[in-house]
């Protein structure tokens, strides 16, 4: 049967997995696949994962080295972490393929450097606001900039840190919170220590899955920001909602404002559930706004601009 999108095919893989249903898998990823080019990561990725389920170490290698050969490199975490390939830890051919693909991600981004895209106004001075935005999951810092860059007409610095928690070239996540709080903490310091701000200069922004880091650590009070915009945001503290009600009375006192954006046909998140987490905040007394922008989607859609500059003059109002 033909796939209209990726999203389609994917959840046939993912219903195939579940089912313990790994030729079939394979057989339709590799009949399927290839219609669609931009998503070839993630094809050859579940190819590599069909493939090992059914112990074809050979085809694993080849698609791998496949892969390497256009310049294509897969994180560690996917090469260790992901279930499909536990049985092939410790093989020699796999951990010359895994060193292969961690040689070309040390070329794109070294180890241990942190890196922080970082955007200048016209006019900077001393008391200029600093915007620190989150791309989303399976994204990067550059990739993210569209959606924030209105922000240089008002006067901010731009600042768009990248994790480092790597999928594959040109897709990085916020998956591991620990790590994502501690990378955002170590960007405001470097920002502050060269910029030399106040904190209630900053505002905390953030995309899919990066507004949840910039809700989460907003709404904790670590960084001390003056705000907070989320667009299209997952949302944290799932399970935890006493934990998230906790934090509501600090956050009121602290005076946070908060500003939510989603397209009014973004497909990609709850936007129910976002409606209603606003609702809480506001319940609560924290000042917060959302605001809805039409025939938008997940992605970046111009009418976003206006939507930021609303959000930036909410904030600071």
């Amino acid at each position: 049967m033909p796939f209209s999108t990726y999203a389609e095919l994917n959840q046939q893989m993912i219903l195939h997995f579940q089912n313990k249903e790994y030729e079939q898998a394979l057989e339709l990823i590799s009949r399927e696949g290839s219609g669609f080019p931009k998503e070839r990561p993630l094809v050859d990725y579940w190819m590599m994962c069909s493939a090992a389920r059914l112990d074809n170490r050979a085809l694993v290698y080849q698609v791998a080295e496949k892969c390497l050969s256009y310049g294509l490199w897969y994180g560690e975490m996917m090469w260790r972490m992901t279930p499909s390939f536990q049985g092939l830890q410790g093989d020699t051919g796999f951990e010359r393929i895994v060193a292969a693909s961690l040689a070309l991600q040390e070329k794109d981004f070294p180890p241990k450097e942190q890196v922080i895209l970082k955007y200048l106004p016209e006019k900077i001075s001393d008391n200029s606001p600093v915007l620190i935005a989150l791309h989303g999951n399976q994204s990067t810092a550059s990739s993210t900039l569209p959606f924030w860059q209105a922000s240089l007409s008002k006067g901010y610095v731009l600042a768009a840190p990248q994790s480092s928690q790597a999928m594959f070239k040109g897709a990085y996540i916020w998956d591991n919170l620990d790590i994502s709080f501690a990378e955002i903490k170590a960007c405001y310091e470097a920002l502050k220590k060269e910029l030399g701000f106040d904190n209630r200069q900053i505002i905390l922004a953030g995309h899919s899955m990066g507004g949840l880091i910039a809700i989460q650590m907003a709404l904790t009070g670590d960084l001390g920001v003056r705000g907070l915009i989320a667009n299209g945001p997952a949302l944290p503290f799932g399970d935890a909602q006493d934990e998230f009600e906790k934090l509501l009375p600090s956050a009121r006192e602290r005076g946070l404002r908060i500003y939510f954006i989603i397209g009014e046909k973004d497909v990609d998140i709850e936007q129910d559930e976002v409606r209603a987490f606003a609702e809480k905040l506001k319940s609560a007394g924290i000042a917060c706004e959302l605001e809805t922008v039409p025939g938008a989607t997940h992605d970046y859609n111009p009418a976003y601009d206006a939507a930021l500059v609303r959000a930036l003059e909410f904030v600071n109002s």
